[in-house]
């Protein structure tokens, strides 16, 4: 939503740097660092993929001085390539990272606490994500989910009544199975 959609690549990161990123090689670094090439920084932001969007977005965020970001499924929408860019510039930053992922290779080596919310409850997990999930002997995120719910309980039994439908009319008989 920051992102102006008349301003291209290059003008949308080079606005927004201050200080050391002033620099106009810089700028083409980091850029080159999110694979934007020579021809992509020209391009205009509204011209761009949904993956180089959030990648530009990034990038971005990366220029200010916070010391804590927030992302939410980051991951979506990039290519294996650009994950990889965007973990090891993570792991080069010097705040505190908010990760909400499925993605367990992504969060492999990049984070050191794990948040479980379980039942109304928080759960603090110190350590990997390999860690947290080898606690629950799982491989992945998606069974620890599968694990949680819980199975119905089984109906229980009804007497069995039949019911002649031979005088009913099938069309209201339809109307009245399928209404709310």
């Amino acid at each position: 939503d920051e992102l102006n959609s008349e301003k291209t690549v290059f003008d949308t990161i080079y606005d927004e740097a201050t200080d050391e990123w002033t620099n106009v090689a810089k700028v083409r670094g980091l850029l080159g660092a999110f694979l934007f090439s020579d021809e992509a920084v020209e391009k205009k932001v509204k011209v761009l993929s949904g993956g180089e969007r959030v990648r530009l977005a990034l990038a971005k965020l990366l220029l200010r001085p916070y010391n804590l970001i927030i992302l939410d499924e980051p991951t979506n929408h990039l290519d294996i390539h650009a994950q990889e860019l965007l973990k090891n510039a993570l792991k080069e930053f010097n705040g505190t990272l908010i990760v909400v992922s499925h993605d367990r290779d992504f969060l492999q080596d990049l984070t050191s606490k794990t948040y479980e919310f379980k039942d109304g409850s928080i759960y603090e997990h110190l350590g990997s994500i390999r860690e947290f999930l080898d606690k629950y002997k799982l491989d992945q995120f998606r069974s620890l989910e599968e694990k949680q719910i819980k199975p119905q309980a089984k109906p229980a039994k009804t007497e069995e009544v039949k019911v002649d439908y031979s005088n009913v009319d099938r069309r209201q008989l339809k109307k009245d199975i399928n209404r709310p």
